[in-house]
């Protein structure tokens, strides 16, 4: 399956990236983002895999996560493709998962 990543989760991923460079190191912060794009790869292989992301289903897309690190790749199935709506900090009130992927 197809894997396509919405720009506001790729600004995520950058995001990520800028604050652990800035506040830990660059190579942590490259050791991260690796992390995050190997499980989307593994999604990518296994698109079954994740679980249903409660604080979604309202909008009844049908969204689901998987973990890597602190962080939650939030994504729905449609057609053939995998779209990545947003990659979510776990230390986040999931409050805001809500307001983030109304859009999306």
């Amino acid at each position: 399956m197809k894997v396509e990543i919405s720009d506001f989760a790729k600004q995520e991923l950058n995001n990520i990236f800028n604050y652990y460079s800035l506040e830990v190191s660059e190579n942590t912060a490259l050791k991260l983002i690796h992390k995050i794009i190997e499980a989307i790869e593994e999604l990518e292989r296994l698109p079954s895999i994740g679980s249903i992301e409660p604080h979604l289903s309202k909008i009844k897309l049908d969204h689901k996560y998987i973990v890597a690190g602190n962080y939650k790749i939030i994504f729905r199935i449609e057609a053939e493709m995998i779209y990545i709506t947003d990659i979510f900090d776990c230390c986040q009130n999931p409050s805001k998962i809500i307001k983030r992927n109304k859009k999306n």
